[in-house]
């Protein structure tokens, strides 16, 4: 079955099926991905092997059409070298240079697929081959993407958002309370509030994050500093009062029902509502970067401890906050200490 990916037709030996693409075993023994010799003769299913392999690492999950693509893009370089007459091992670094140039990916793209070839390369290095990563060359080539710092709401806006919710009234106001102690103070994303269950949280305000995405699984925990305990413990005895129906810890409805993603939106952007002029965005993910502030600037916490808390695959990830934090101060808020 061909394959376009990219705009480029795959087909011949190196044309996975759908199937193949998009669902590899999650048994990374199955084909011998660390066997030079299978590499060699079956790399396309040795590929799909190892890719496997990296789902499991750390409880990560690939969407679907990740996994596509990135099998699509190694069928692709292999249908390349094929077309030299030549195998994965044998490939050069002019190989690549001449590969990329001919591809005309956008920046972004560029360095996905230059960043997926050069880790094949690197584990091949792992189990023994002796080659050049041909991947070497045009990593020397990628620069550092202007890419926006995460936007947070500062002292000032923050004060504001809490006097807004200190002053919603009835249960509403308890149990968005308690969703602003767990976006704000936790740094949960949308999904993992969504999901949260009553009893999630430890005696020690601990939450242990199951991936229900993406994402790998963590434990963050609600900070000591500010509101976000006593609203918590707060939502919890009305809850009980309440006699709120299910486990969801924040539902939408006094039956219990959850939130939807679009509803929760909506509601964040109810407390946003008196900042909306001056912010760079709305929503629950300008709340956790907000929370990502506080924890780096607290003096409780490492930036390794944040990483975790924040569920970030890469301590990078977490240093964008902290260059943001450095901007912050670079353009006059003093009263930051990084």
């Amino acid at each position: 079955m061909p394959l376009w990916t990219i705009g480029v037709l795959v087909t011949g030996r190196y044309a996975m099926s759908r199937a193949e693409v998009a669902h590899p075993t999650p048994n990374s023994d199955f084909w011998p991905a660390q066997s030079l010799d299978a590499w060699r003769s079956e790399p396309e299913k040795s590929f799909l092997a190892w890719l496997a392999q990296q789902r499991v690492v750390g409880v990560r999950q690939f969407r679907d059409s990740s996994r596509e693509t990135y099998a699509a893009m190694f069928s692709w370089w292999l249908s390349v070298l094929a077309a030299k007459g030549l195998g994965l091992l044998e490939a050069a670094p002019h190989d690549a240079t001449e590969f990329f140039s001919a591809s005309e990916f956008e920046p972004v793209s560029r360095r996905r697929y230059l960043q997926l070839l050069d880790k094949v390369y690197r584990h091949l290095l792992c189990v023994g081959w002796t080659g050049k990563n041909p991947m070497t060359v045009e990593l020397l080539k990628e620069r550092e993407l202007e890419i926006a710092l995460p936007p947070g709401l500062d002292d000032a806006s923050l004060t504001l958002v809490i006097g807004v919710l200190t002053n919603i009234p009835g249960w509403k106001g308890a149990r968005d309370r308690c969703a602003a102690a767990l976006l704000l103070g936790a740094g949960l994303r949308a999904n993992e509030l969504i999901h949260l269950r009553v009893g999630d949280v430890t005696e020690h305000y601990e939450i242990p994050i199951k991936p229900h995405s993406i994402h790998r699984e963590h434990t963050t925990l609600i900070l000591p500093d500010g509101p976000w305990r006593g609203w918590y413990q707060a939502w919890l005895a009305q809850r009980r009062e309440l006699s709120i129906p299910g486990e969801v810890l924040c539902p939408g409805t006094p039956k219990g029902a959850p939130y939807s993603p679009s509803g929760l939106f909506r509601r964040v952007s109810a407390w946003l509502n008196p900042l909306n002029e001056g912010l760079p965005q709305t929503g629950p993910n300008l709340l956790r970067n907000t929370f990502a502030r506080q924890a780096l600037t607290c003096k409780r916490y490492t930036p390794l401890q944040v990483q975790e808390f924040l569920g970030h695959e890469e301590l990078r990830a977490t240093a964008r906050h902290m260059e943001a934090l450095k901007s912050t101060v670079e353009t006059g808020d003093e009263n930051l200490d990084i």
